[in-house]
Order: C-alpha cells, then sequence, then structure tokens
C-alpha cells in the first residue's frame, strides 16, 4: 500500500485500479499500476466499487455532523492512516511478527496481500523509508454502519523504497494520487481495511 513502493520496482501489487466512467460515473477495474512514478497500495482483487465523487468533508468532527458520524468518521479515519503507517514498517518488521501487526489494521484480502508485498520486498533485498500524506474526504455517509468507504488524495512525494544494503533510493512517490479505501467494523468494535482503490483516472 504504498506510493511508488513496490509497483515501481516488481509492477505486480495487488492493486485495484479503478477508471472512472464521467457519465455513469461508474467505476471499472482496469490493469495493475506498474509505474514507478505512480501509487500503489498492496490490497486488492475486489468487486466492490468505489463511489467517484467524495464530498466535501474533510474530517470526522466537521459541523453538521451526528456525534456517531463524527465518531465513526475519526475511528475509520485513524485506522486508514494506520493501515498505511504499518504498510510503510512491514518491510522491517520481523517476518514473525507482521501477520499480528497487520491483523490490528486490515483484514483480507488487504491483509493477505500485504504480507506478499513484504515478503517481495524481503526477496528483492528492499525497505521503505519516509511517510505519507493524507487528503481525506467521504463518498458517503457511515451512518451508523459496520462498513465505510474514505477517499484520500494522497502525498507520497517524500517515500519510497530504498535498497536495504546500501540505502540508496529506488522509488519515490509523487504528491497527488487518488485512493479510496473500503473498511469494515470488526465484532471487536475496531475498523479495518479491507480493500483498497487506487483511482487511476481521477485527480485530486
Amino acid at each position: 500500500m504504498v506510493g511508488a513502493i513496490l509497483a515501481g520496482c516488481t509492477g505486480t501489487s495487488g492493486v485495484n485500479t479503478q477508471t472512472l466512467d464521467p457519465i455513469s460515473t461508474s467505476t471499472a477495474p482496469s490493469s495493475t499500476v506498474a509505474s514507478s512514478t505512480e501509487a500503489s497500495p498492496s490490497q486488492i482483487s475486489a468487486s466492490p466499487s468505489p463511489s467517484p465523487a467524495a464530498q466535501s468533508v474533510t474530517s470526522g468532527t466537521d459541523s453538521g455532523l451526528s456525534v456517531e458520524e463524527s465518531a465513526d468518521r475519526a475511528a475509520v479515519e485513524s485506522q486508514w492512516v494506520n493501515s498505511w503507517d504499518v504498510y510503510l514498517e512491514i518491510a522491517r518488521t520481523p517476518a514473525a511478527d507482521r501477520e499480528a501487526l497487520i491483523a490490528t489494521v486490515a483484514v483480507d484480502p488487504t491483509k493477505a496481500n500485504m504480507l506478499s508485498d513484504a515478503a517481495k520486498f524481503d526477496s528483492q533485498g528492499l525497505e521503505t523509508y519516509g511517510s505519507l500524506g493524507h487528503r481525506i474526504s467521504w463518498p458517503r455517509p457511515i451512518n451508523g454502519g459496520t462498513t465505510a468507504l474514505i477517499d484520500d488524495c494522497q502525498d507520497a512525494s517524500q517515500s519510497g523504497a530504498i535498497k536495504t544494503s546500501t540505502g540508496d533510493k529506488v522509488t519515490v512517490g509523487v504528491a497527488r494520487d487518488h485512493y479510496q479505501g473500503s473498511l469494515v467494523k470488526g465484532d471487536d468494535g475496531v475498523w479495518r481495511v479491507e480493500q483498497v482503490f487506487y483511482l487511476k483516472d481521477e485527480p485530486c
């Protein structure tokens, strides 16, 4: 799940790339992102299509929202950001500890794909560096449900992959890449990322 980090190195990260239809405003899967200048998260071979039109709401504490909606949005946003932080750390995490760490922020298929990406980093002698910026908005309200869709205009320009042996940068992300994430609320009350969509043709 991280800006050009893996896609630029392998072209095989499990991204669900979405091409938006400006007439019907529906989405359809396209090919996997493989450019070293495009961001590419670790997950997804999913069926639900993300909503193409994000509302102007930018955080879970905006005025006009119910207390429940504000709390849910804050929790979803926190877990979404945490999932990307975990992805940045996963290549530096001992293999035996990775699944438990990922399980705090993700479920399958994202969880399985993050583990797969970590193994690919290992096999190529790569680690990650840097940090990500997030510009959050909401395609639709949560309305007390157990699923949520979050929109993220992500700044990955300060992150990428490095050679573990030398510390040399291999990839660098870009300042604006458009993602949406589908999260589910578990029986324990914790939101976790289920799928990530890269909105290939929708600038942000």
